[in-house]
């Protein structure tokens, strides 16, 4: 009986945990409202296939976060009107040689690989007011660390989708740090040809989430969350 309980715990957190999302509505868009409660309160519109990160409902109504360019927006929606991206096929982790992991289902192979921070290959910038806190690195602000120098970064992403190689771009790897590789993971779409691979990466205080998606066989963007 308590073995029960506990898988029935854990299934309930599983649902109840934030994650990434899509707008999903048979209108084709959804109202996002500033509060829980519909009254003249729309503050903007996201169309389906939009990727929101989607926190645990409460009544009607889950709170989101979501980025336009580099604003970083939130909201309320119905909690009716998303698909999580963990319901599309699951391409499943299959080998996790040293620094390196391979989802492969057949069809969909991706091997995700890692390597040692170099800091004399990169830009460090520390604040003014704390020269022993990263500002930024390369320009660019840094996930993974909590103003520390990271240990590990991503090195290369490769995938092969229906024999098809995708071109990854530098710039989808650039400026995350401290991945946890065996927290990859990747579901398709198949309908839509839409490659979805996310991952909960920290060093213990610098968590963040990241999703990149590939649509119809090429790179699309890259979305960042802070974890919890």
């Amino acid at each position: 009986m308590k073995n029960i309980w506990l898988i029935l715990l854990l299934f309930n957190f599983s649902l109840c945990y934030p994650q990434f999302a899509i707008i999903t509505d048979p209108d084709g868009y959804v109202n996002v409202r500033s509060s829980e409660k519909i009254a003249n309160n729309v503050s903007d519109k996201l169309n389906n296939g939009f990727i929101v990160y989607y926190f645990e409902p409460q009544g009607n109504w889950a709170n989101i976060d979501y980025k336009k360019g580099e604003k970083e927006l939130n909201g309320y929606i119905y909690k009716d009107k998303i698909k999580y991206i963990t319901d599309f096929k699951q391409i499943p982790l299959k080998n996790n040689p040293d620094g390196k992991v391979i989802l492969d289902n057949g069809s969909v192979k991706i091997e995700i690989t890692e390597t040692k921070f170099l800091k004399e290959k990169h830009k460090l910038q520390f604040f003014k007011s704390n020269s022993s806190q990263l500002d930024k690195i390369d320009n660019l602000p840094l996930f993974g660390t909590d103003g520390e120098v990271p240990k590990r970064e991503y090195k290369s992403i490769q995938i092969e989708i229906n024999k098809v190689k995708v071109e990854i771009p530098p710039s989808a790897l650039q400026n995350l740090y401290e991945p946890t590789l065996l927290n990859s993971k990747a579901n398709y779409d198949e309908v839509n040809d839409i490659l979805y691979i996310q991952s909960s990466n920290s060093d213990g205080a610098g968590a963040y989430e990241v999703i990149g998606v590939i649509e119809k066989k090429k790179y699309k963007t890259r979305i960042e969350a802070f974890g919890f």
